[in-house]
């Protein structure tokens, strides 16, 4: 991605992005009720974010009764705290924590990325050892009354959506980018996700339940360009002058030659849609005995298409991020949404020890700004 894209796409989000008034201190502007939003976290730093919330008589709530305390107007000394993805973070650090504290809150899972005993010897998502939960353990958290465990999809997927080329899996690019943020992609008409192979191309890219349509690569292209890379020594491929330069030749002739680009949509794009609702809810009621109620958004909320999905699927409520605080508050039909906050802010609550705008905002601009998404 080019810097001034980075630099668009960045405005853009903090453009877009609801800031509320507790932030800045302003009297009187306690929420009717926070929803945040984490990931992985840091030890000691969650636990401060926990001892906050019970040093100024807070009260975690399960998102059941967040549902309804919401209907009702709120309550501004209530939380809904959420994690995404079920890393193993979430077993190692942040359950013994929700322990320690008798805290509460929903874990939403994205159920192709689990690990278990009994997986495809060659699995749709590739993750490394202990990067997520086990389906034991996410049992374990569900029945301890702390963890509500909903829905975060089935595989948490982009999908290319232009065959715009924008980069090439590097070992840098490897390095820097999320698992997440390498788009399914398409091998001998299987899907794949993970770390894809040195060498393999990327195109413009959107989160899957968000973008109107697929776009399939050029398997040929995609595969000369990994073949270059493997004969070429690999990782020592790209200490060689000009290797971008090399691969982007490459594909471009062979692309030429093939020709083999194929867009999916209608009824086709439909299902794969509709498959991140009901595989994730076949999995949660066989692993975990109940179907999820509750499904949180990755990136942002989605298209009109995927709520419909969600909803026919027996989705209740729906969360997002930041971004989507207006959208939620304007969702129409059966589906109750709500925007998240990033747990980065949940310590500019009102309350002794809250913090301050001034001694956050300088760094996380500087982050924000600097955070760069491979293909969207």
């Amino acid at each position: 991605m080019t810097p001034l894209r980075t630099l668009r796409h960045s405005v853009a989000r903090v453009l877009r992005t609801h800031y509320p008034a507790f932030l800045f201190g302003i009297p009187g502007s306690a929420p009717s009720c926070s929803v945040f939003c984490y990931h992985e976290v840091d030890p000691n730093l969650f636990a401060g974010d926990l001892r906050f919330l019970a040093e100024n008589g807070y009260r975690t709530l399960g998102v059941h009764e967040f549902v309804e305390t919401a209907s009702r107007g709120g309550d501004p000394r209530a939380v809904l705290l959420t994690f995404d993805d079920a890393k193993r973070n979430f077993w190692d650090v942040t359950f013994p924590l929700l322990k320690q504290f008798g805290a509460r809150v929903t874990l939403f899972v994205p159920t192709a990325w689990m690990e278990n005993g009994d997986r495809d010897p060659e699995p749709e998502c590739e993750a490394p050892a202990n990067m997520f939960m086990t389906w034991d353990q996410v049992r374990v958290c569900a029945d301890s009354g702390l963890v509500d465990v909903q829905a975060h999809g089935h595989r948490h997927a982009l999908v290319h959506t232009s065959n715009c080329l924008v980069g090439f899996a590097t070992p840098e690019q490897v390095r820097r980018s999320p698992i997440y943020d390498w788009p399914m992609r398409s091998e001998k008409g299987r899907n794949r996700q993970g770390i894809p192979p040195l060498g393999t191309p990327i195109y413009d890219a959107e989160p899957l339940l968000s973008a109107r349509a697929r776009i399939l690569e050029d398997e040929t292209a995609a595969r000369t360009c990994r073949e270059l890379v493997r004969e070429g020594g690999g990782q020592a491929f790209f200490d060689r002058p000009g290797p971008l330069a090399q691969l982007r030749r490459a594909h471009n002739d062979a692309a030429r030659r093939s020709s083999r680009v194929r867009r999916i949509e209608g009824p086709e794009f439909e299902s794969l849609v509709r498959a991140e609702f009901e595989r994730s809810s076949e999995l949660l009621r066989r692993h975990v005995g109940r179907a999820p109620e509750f499904f949180a958004y990755p990136w942002m909320m989605g298209s009109d298409l995927s709520l419909r999905c969600a909803a026919d699927a027996g989705i209740k409520a729906v969360f997002g991020v930041g971004l989507d605080f207006t959208r939620a508050q304007r969702l129409a039909g059966p589906l109750v949404g709500y925007g998240r906050l990033k747990g980065d802010w949940l310590r500019f609550l009102p309350g002794r020890g809250r913090r301050r705008l001034r001694e956050v905002v300088p760094g996380k601009l500087a982050r924000f700004l600097g955070s760069e998404h491979l293909a969207h």
